[in-house]
């Protein structure tokens, strides 16, 4: 009878340990369930601040644009509007609560990804928990996390594209290149800023590629297929968007110039170019007010040189922009800036410097406050949250809105360049003639063979055609039916009361 041999089990050699961090490393489960740990803070900030009637102007936008192609049932009545990738995924359920909702998601993945690559820093987990809780609760970082769905979800996947980048340049991953490149084309439908970000990420790749990757027969042309692999997606994805417009409306830029796409910042962008220089003192003054920026700055001066100069020219982007006339809302910089410092950590550090960083990050937080004291709606958030009073406006928005809804169909005329607000608020566009519907011309010119009510504001936004017609009072056949904060509601006289 034979017996059985029971072999010792050799002990197999142990790697020593990588840099490399790859999120297929964990299961999708596994990510999923961190993603919705991390975002549990988020989501909880987000419904109390919805409970106080607190709708920012991005989310009212959103909300309300997608309200109107759910409740027409044609995704083409909100033209070719940009960016589209917030917009499409609201539609899903729009609801003035759900950018919020999606804010927080795109948040705590967001936060997830930083913690997961704060790993390759060898920082001890006691200083990680407290340098993520430090730049988290910083007020333009949790503004962004929570009021500014679109942002959000643009600097999420700017940062997912960078993880991938730094496994890219760093490792020499072809596929991580690709997906850093895919991820970035995505971005675009996002934020167009992605475009730049790609076309810089392309242009560093020869100042991150190792000297023995670099060197050799063939090097060059690697380190070009490295660029093209960064920024082709982005090239394709913004070529096409601006052909599609070309065709279909005859402006190639129009998603650009659009007042809704928030491109372009009007202030700055019919300034003569000799008055901008003034710019770059204030721009400089937010770069010298982040202290963990600077810092990560001379860590990498002092364990990677070489990726000195690459860090300071993704941080010169936004300013880069704005001093060219493009939109980019201050949160966004700061929160960018913030991220930027903690994917940028070297590997590695010594244990000292864990609560060096963590210093750096609670100083960035006190001087990031006192940035966005000039920041209106910002600063409104937080005195809703820190008083627990609804603003008056939200308050009479809120009021308007619900009323407007048990209106007929198409029954009331408004222009949603400044009723936006009203018809997130009222949760549909049923009732509401927008410039978007094929009869608004012939009820513009004759409301009261067309429609019931008119809505009219005295603040109107943009090029507003109802307001400007009927601002100063109401066409024959109809009268005031009443008033809610800058809002006016005119009724023609055979129709019943909507506000009274």
């Amino acid at each position: 009878m034979a017996s059985a041999v029971i072999l010792k089990p050799v002990p197999q050699p142990t790697s020593p340990p990588s840099d490399e961090l790859r999120l297929v490393d964990l299961s999708w489960r596994a990510h999923l369930l961190r993603v919705a740990l991390f975002s549990l803070p988020f989501l909880a900030l987000a419904l109390v601040t919805y409970r106080y009637g607190f709708l920012t102007n991005a989310h009212a936008l959103v909300t309300a644009k997608a309200l109107l192609a759910a409740d027409r049932l044609r995704l083409e009545v909100i033209g070719f509007l940009y960016p589209p990738l917030p917009f499409l995924l609201v539609l899903v359920f729009p609801r003035p609560w759900l950018p919020s909702v999606l804010a927080s998601i795109a948040a705590g993945a967001t936060a997830w990804l930083v913690w997961y690559d704060l790993e390759r820093v060898g920082l001890a987990r006691l200083w990680r928990m407290l340098l993520l809780a430090a730049v988290v609760v910083i007020p333009s970082n949790v503004f962004l996390a929570t009021q500014a769905y679109p942002d959000m979800l643009a600097l999420h996947l700017i940062v997912v594209a960078w993880h991938y980048y730094i496994n890219f340049v760093r490792h020499g991953h072809t596929f991580s290149g690709f997906v850093a490149g895919l991820i970035l084309g995505l971005a675009l439908y996002a934020n167009f800023y992605a475009l730049v970000y790609a076309l810089a990420l392309a242009s560093l790749v020869p100042l991150f590629r190792r000297s023995e990757a670099s060197t050799g027969q063939g090097g060059e042309w690697a380190t070009l297929s490295l660029m093209l692999v960064t920024a082709f997606p982005a090239l394709w994805a913004v070529a096409s968007w601006t052909y599609i417009n070309w065709v279909f409306t005859g402006n190639p830029m129009m998603y650009l110039t659009d007042p809704a796409a928030a491109v372009i910042d009007p202030e700055r962008w019919g300034v003569p170019l000799a008055e901008r220089w003034g710019w770059l003192a204030e721009f400089g003054r937010e770069l010298i007010m982040q202290p963990l920026l600077l810092g990560v700055f001379a860590a990498n001066l002092w364990r990677a040189p070489r990726r000195l100069v690459p860090l300071v020219v993704l941080a010169f982007v936004p300013s880069l922009l704005r001093f060219f006339g493009f939109a980019y809302p201050l949160p966004l910089v700061l929160a960018t800036y913030t991220v930027l410092a903690l994917i940028a950590l070297p590997e590695r550090l010594p244990r000292w410097v864990g609560p060096v960083i963590v210093a750096l990050a609670l100083g960035q937080g006190a001087t990031t406050a006192v940035l966005l004291q000039h920041d209106g709606e910002v600063r409104q958030w937080q005195q809703v949250l820190v008083i627990g009073i609804p603003r008056a406006s939200d308050q009479d928005e809120r009021e308007l809105g619900q009323r407007l809804r048990a209106a007929p169909p198409y029954s009331i005329l408004a222009d949603d360049r400044s009723a936006y607000r009203i018809i997130a608020r009222a949760e549909t566009a049923r009732p509401f003639l927008l410039p978007a519907d094929a009869s608004f011309g012939t009820a513009l010119a004759e409301p009261a063979r067309s429609v019931g009510y008119i809505l009219v504001t005295q603040e109107p936004l943009g090029r507003d055609l109802v307001s400007e017609r009927f601002a100063d009072g109401p066409p024959d056949g109809f009268v005031v039916d009443g008033q809610q904060g800058s809002w006016k509601l005119y009724r023609r006289i055979d129709q019943p009361s909507l506000l009274h």
